[in-house]
């Protein structure tokens, strides 16, 4: 062993180990020579080999706790997190103020699910070592997963504190950063990390993702390919890549990459659940059903390909299908975002099967671990509060108001805005219009609650503001889009800024969809939006929102000269035709025989809608709340019924 030594001091692993082989025959009950090859395979990257030696090692020797310590290591770099945890509180038995041991059992801890315990390891491991970085960077990792970003902020600033080029703290506190909706101070850790190593790619990744979140997709996607060209096979940013060229518009270019990912890594489930994502905007149906199947054959607890799945193909499923996806639920290891789609994807499935109890359990037990989700990111729904805003609305917008400013903004009439309560046909309507050949169809497209700002600011603003900002929206709206005499936005929500549209907009056209209340109400209960809508968990929040969305609405109609259509769901099934045609009057465009036809159409649909405006109009989902009657009560209540 003492020859091995000397070899490794020479840089001869080889000979090292080769003594080291020798030793273990020499005295097959010394633990050391064992010891000595785990740490050498780990640092030539053989892992296997380490975590076989290391065993070896710790079933030799039960008093050493350095050895224990690196086994504990050891196992949570092999993915056995209960190895890891047993080898780490045997460590603690023996040594209660070991830090090390501490931090490895709180990543033991983290991976198998159990945050509050890996919270407090990590915590101790900080309190015995305060100046251990990679205990605070853990710390930071727990709380990010259990969804909250700013204790984890505090805990990767702490790291940064003390060693400030710690840059796995700064790309993980950019992460936490935007997660926490703060993407200046995001960008600029990202950027700092960057500048203290160019060649750093999880900086550039990093950067990549706040990119994206600011829609500076060509910014974005250069951070990624930087993070891809300095480290061979960077799966994660190449399906970023792919998902920028995705929320950018340039579909074939998405599904290019996420083919060239998946011709090296074929069984990763992200990039198959990712390309059905593509396949299913584009309308290539059966083509997203096959690539998400592959994802759940791959990763069978994968909640976006099962949750997509489900709203395909949920009648389709046989019991023992159900029985299987329920029992994913059971795996602790399955992170929350996962578990809330999985719970949905049951909701979905048995609701399309007529099992309205069950459907009802799983969509309140999906939205339950939603709200909560939600609640630890600071993200929450007070109605009270809400009915507020509306009031201060209604107060700084009155007929006075819209007189006075009606020279300010923009003449075009090329704007048409498409709001109503999520799930009240909103897409359905854009659809129809945007299959008219002098249309299109920008979907929903938030540009214009940042350019309102705070609710009351342009009752204030200048009117050369005002135009500076109608300028600057027509140009973004019409790109890509010459030509067209008409452009809709269905940003949903964006009846909360009628009053500023006017302003910006005097000759928009406006359609307001409408749809039974409770139809309405049961369908937001039953979707997983992606976009934090806290409001959306329980049934009698929505129901507050609904009636402030009709109060505002009813108060718009009153003071605003923007032509407002009404637009009924239940009217549009009753008589596509005429529905349509109204539309397109109303828009003051000549009748198009194609917008009857518009789930044929192929255009880009990237909303929660995608699913069934691939097909023609159907008439299942009028009257669906009736299944749910005995269920409604908040709703009912909440909406005055």
């Amino acid at each position: 062993m003492q020859e091995a030594q000397t070899h490794l001091n020479d840089g001869d692993m080889d000979g090292a180990k080769a003594l080291l082989q020798e030793a273990t025959q020499v005295d097959s009950l010394n633990a050391e020579p064992f010891h000595m090859l785990a740490l050498i395979a780990y640092s030539e990257g053989r892992m296997d080999n380490a975590g076989e030696m290391i065993l070896e090692a710790t079933t030799r020797n039960d008093t050493d706790p350095a050895m224990h310590a690196n086994c504990g290591a050891i196992m949570n770099l092999l993915g056995r997190p209960q190895e890891a945890e047993a080898a780490c509180r045997y460590v603690i038995d023996m040594d209660p103020s070991h830090a090390e041991a501490y931090n490895n059992l709180a990543v033991s801890l983290e991976v198998q699910g159990r945050l509050d315990e890996a919270q407090e390891a990590a915590v101790c491991a900080i309190e015995l070592n305060p100046g251990y970085v990679e205990a605070c960077i853990n710390l930071g990792n727990i709380m990010l997963r259990a969804g909250d970003a700013l204790t984890a902020a505090d805990a990767y600033r702490a790291a940064i504190k003390i060693n400030p080029n710690a840059l796995m703290a700064r790309a993980n506190l950019a992460i936490a950063l935007r997660e926490a909706g703060q993407l200046d101070l995001a960008e600029k850790e990202c950027r700092e990390a960057l500048g203290i190593n160019p060649k750093f790619a999880e900086g550039h990744n990093s950067l990549g993702n706040v990119l994206k979140e600011k829609e500076d997709w060509q910014g974005a996607a250069e951070a990624f390919e930087t993070a891809i060209g300095l480290r061979d096979g960077y799966a994660d940013a190449m399906l970023n890549l792919a998902g920028v060229l995705f929320k950018s518009g340039d579909m074939q270019g998405a599904e290019d990459k996420y083919r060239g990912i998946l011709e090296t890594f074929e069984n990763l489930a992200d990039a198959h659940a990712s390309l059905g994502v593509v396949l299913l905007a584009v309308g290539r149906m059966d083509e997203a059903v096959e690539s998400f199947r592959r994802a759940v054959t791959n990763k069978p607890g994968h909640g976006l390909a099962q949750y997509n799945l489900a709203t395909a193909i949920g009648g389709q499923y046989s019991e023992a299908e159900v029985d299987a996806i329920r029992e994913l639920l059971n795996d602790k290891l399955m992170t929350t975002a996962d578990r809330i789609r999985i719970q949905f994807a049951l909701g979905d499935i048995n609701d399309q099967r007529g099992n309205f109890e069950t459907a009802f359990a799983d969509f309140d037990a999906g939205n339950a671990l939603r709200k909560s989700q939600l609640e630890t990111s600071g993200k929450t729904f007070d109605a009270d509060a809400f009915d507020g805003r509306i009031d201060g609305i209604i107060a700084t917008y009155g007929a006075d108001v819209s007189a006075e400013r009606a020279e300010a903004g923009n003449s075009s009439d090329v704007p048409v805005f498409i709001v109503g309560m999520p799930r009240s046909g909103t897409t359905l309507v854009e659809q129809i219009i945007a299959s008219h050949h002098q249309a299109a169809g920008k979907g929903e497209m938030d540009r214009i609650q940042v350019l309102c700002g705070e609710d009351g600011e342009f009752a204030t603003a200048s009117d050369d503001k005002i135009a500076e900002k109608a300028a600057g929206y027509l140009a973004e709206l019409t790109k890509d889009f010459d030509g067209a005499a008409r452009i809709t936005n269905k940003m949903p929500f964006n009846w909360l800024y009628l009053g500023q549209i006017q302003m910006m907009f005097p000759n928009a056209k406006v359609l307001y969809c409408r749809r039974d209340p409770l139809d309405t109400g049961m369908s937001c209960f039953g979707q997983h939006f992606t976009a934090p809508h806290a409001w959306a968990c329980d049934l009698h929040d929505i129901g507050r929102f609904q009636r402030a969305t009709g109060r505002l609405m009813e108060h718009w109609k009153d003071v605003l000269s923007l032509s407002i259509l009404e637009v009924s769901y239940e009217n549009m099934v009753d008589d596509q035709e005429a529905t349509s045609r109204r539309i397109i009057d109303f828009l003051g465009l000549d009748w198009d025989e194609a917008c009857l036809d518009f789930h044929s159409s192929g255009r880009l649909v990237q909303t929660a809608s995608s699913w069934q405006v691939r097909k023609p109009i159907y008439r299942t989902a009028v009257g669906r709340a009736k299944g749910y009657e005995a269920f409604l009560g908040p709703l009912k209540g909440a909406l005055g019924l």
